[in-house]
């Protein structure tokens, strides 16, 4: 990657690109003092400028809005018919203002999502927006969202998945083809685009077509994500990729950003910006922490939607996260050092749902009355060590109002330590810390220390800085603290330091109920048993008891799929659907993807409510709601056809929908 400095060997060489890089931060003012000392080499790999961009947004948002919206899944088999994608109301600019009002700086829209509906008029494939009602035809959804967005003074974003469920000629050579013209049409048809995003779920079963058959494809070569990259850098050179990793020889070429691990929002702790090329399989762990001495910058973003799923459904508009569980992500993410994304999936109107807007707006003014007021902005700051006792590095670098001015200490002083005199007593209880992390990520552990009762006592320690470093700490009054190095591999460049005080949380509710009633077994169990098993205690998957399994490995033999058990609920209901809860012990054997939920009045006449799959479990093993049409019934099994890995069932918890 092209470093951000340069290191020439001649001090005069150093400082004019040293003064080129303060024109680009804007740091250079006619009071600044001039650098009288040539700056510390960089350490190891350096972001790109748009990477340097990138890690400025911190927050933004995600748009899953297609067909799924109108069938209820979350991922669609490809054999949708265009005509259901009909909202009545869409408005691009409602989506936009409830991500500003998150403090969410861009937006990320699903172009086309695994089922291949396309939401703009491409001409690459007939499977898109002009097949349906919306506008006669004539809509443009990534048109409307790229304008409104711009009109918002927000970024705009792409996410076009590469597994298309209903080409034809996916897994051929022909749809690789295809695929390339669309990432064309996106980058040249919709002004700037500041992240493209590649999924990696990818082969499997689909419609393709009619043929209704699964395809095989290997991710590394498939898709030829090499010209797909010369595309992007061609069309839009400052738009940041996420996935599309390939192989070239014994290397892996990495992205400019990777998944942080999970899909609950957060990452690791430490989360280091470099990952190795010379990885051929990567770990969730290793995803979520990154690599410390790694050859490439290739920082983490965390995923997470507002709901429990990627898609809207109605049956989750009480299920919305509050205001304090996202601000609970942010700290987990953003204040590790990673970029954040938000999921907000529009209904079937085409708008962002009250709940979901209510919880966003309360959560923007809770960050922005959190970092509104800095208490450290007039302190006096004190270093044990500053470069060449020049001014220009010094400690009142961390507390002016310049993002990439920074604290530099000599080249041998590793652990160096700088004391903030405050104004007068202050309370807080958030902490933030920077570095210039356009000399790479240098710091391997930090403390924060608080003047309290005559004495040091520690607050905050982290392993790493990075971008950003947030610690939310008990609420601390202190006329002055303390930043210690504890550890780092060369010189300190830390670049900002701040203390606010996080106001407390309101309750927050969801302003608006239209859940349907879900009955889970543990609210019915005297009335519920297990009135047939193929194999293994089933009692486990209706007790309510997320830790308990129907597991159909025995002790010695694998009992292969398909499995099933019957529950009768001891009266007649109508039901509307039903709840899968995955195996919640992060272990995927027997994590069932493919299912036949029956139901029955007698308990020997059987009729199909539902039969498919749960998509995206490995990455989001959360519960899954699935409806159906209204069905009496006092029975119901549940068909175990196929499982993630390996070909045994693991079931923690079956409900219905009333």
């Amino acid at each position: 990657m092209r470093s951000t400095y340069s290191w020439f060997p001649i001090l005069g060489i150093l400082l004019t690109a040293f003064f080129q890089l303060s024109k680009v931060r804007g740091a250079e003012t006619a009071s600044d003092p001039a650098p009288i000392v040539a700056p510390p080499p960089p350490y190891g790999p350096l972001p790109t400028e748009r990477q340097l961009r990138w890690h400025e947004l911190g927050q933004y948002a995600f748009v899953h809005f297609g067909v799924d919206t109108f069938t209820d899944r979350e991922w669609g088999f490809g054999d949708e018919d265009p005509k259901l994608f009909n909202p009545s109301s869409f408005d691009a600019n409602q989506i936009v203002a409830a991500a500003k009002a998150g403090g969410l700086n861009g937006l990320i829209l699903v172009a086309k999502h695994h089922d291949g509906l396309c939401l703009w008029p491409t001409k690459s494939t007939m499977h898109n927006i002009s097949a349906t009602p919306y506008k006669n035809g004539k809509g443009d959804i990534v048109k409307e969202m790229s304008e409104a967005c711009r009109e918002a003074g927000i970024k705009f974003g792409v996410y076009v998945s590469p597994w298309d469920r209903n080409n034809p000629e996916y897994g051929r050579p022909g749809y690789v083809a295809v695929y390339h013209q669309q990432i064309t049409e996106l980058t040249t048809n919709y002004g700037p685009i500041f992240e493209m995003w590649f999924d990696g779920a990818n082969g499997g079963t689909g419609y393709y077509g009619g043929k209704r058959d699964s395809r095989a494809i290997d991710y590394n070569t498939y898709y030829g994500f090499k010209a797909i990259r010369a595309i992007i850098r061609r069309n839009q050179p400052n738009c940041v990729i996420w996935g599309g990793f390939y192989s070239e020889g014994d290397r892996t070429c990495l992205a400019d950003c990777h998944w942080g691990g999970s899909e609950g929002g957060d990452v690791g702790n430490p989360c280091w910006d470099t990952i190795s090329t010379a990885h051929h399989s990567y770990s969730i762990a290793d995803w979520s922490t990154g690599l410390r001495g790694g050859d490439v910058w290739c920082p983490a973003e965390g995923d997470v939607s507002i709901r429990p799923g990627w898609f809207w459904h109605e049956s989750q508009n009480g299920s919305v996260k509050s205001p304090e569980t996202l601000m609970n992500i942010y700290l987990n993410c953003v204040g590790r050092g990673a970029n954040l994304i938000v999921n907000l999936p529009p209904d079937r109107r085409g708008l962002i749902h009250e709940n979901d807007v209510s919880s966003l707006e309360a959560y923007g003014e809770h960050l922005s009355q959190t970092f509104a007021l800095n208490l450290a902005k007039d302190a006096k700051a004190r270093a044990s060590n500053v470069r060449g006792n020049d001014p220009f590095y010094g400690p009142a670098r961390l507390l002016d109002d310049d993002r990439w001015s920074a604290w530099i200490t000599d080249d041998a002083v590793h652990t160096p330590e700088v004391v903030l005199e405050l104004n007068g007593e202050k309370t807080f209880n958030m902490i933030r810390l920077r570095e210039d992390i356009r000399l790479g990520q240098r710091i391997e552990g930090v403390a924060v220390d608080a003047f309290e009762d005559g004495e040091w006592k520690e607050i905050a320690s982290a392993p790493c800085v990075g971008a950003i470093r947030l610690f939310r700490v008990p609420r601390t009054t202190a006329s002055k603290v303390r930043v210690r190095i504890i550890k780092s591999p060369v010189c300190t460049a830390l670049s900002d330091f701040g203390l606010f005080l996080e106001p407390e949380f309101e309750t927050w509710l969801p302003p608006v109920g239209t859940d349907p009633k879900i009955l889970a077994a543990a609210t019915a169990e005297a009335k519920w048993k297990v009135v047939s098993a193929s194999f293994g205690d089933a009692k486990a998957a209706i007790d309510g008891n997320p830790a308990t399994f129907w597991n159909t490995h025995g002790p010695v033999v694998e009992h292969t799929l398909p499995q099933e058990f019957v529950v009768d609920m001891g009266e007649e209901k109508t039901l509307k659907g039903f709840t899968y809860l995955p195996r919640q012990d992060h272990n995927f054997h027997g994590m069932v993807d493919q299912y036949t939920f029956q139901v029955s009045q007698d308990g020997k006449t059987w009729t199909t409510a539902s039969e498919g799959e749960f998509g995206n479990l490995r990455a989001n093993p959360l519960e899954q709601v699935v409806p159906f049409a209204s069905a009496k019934a006092r029975y119901f099994k549940f068909i175990a056809k196929h499982a993630l890995e390996m070909n045994h069932a693991v079931v923690a918890e079956i409900g219905v929908v009333e």
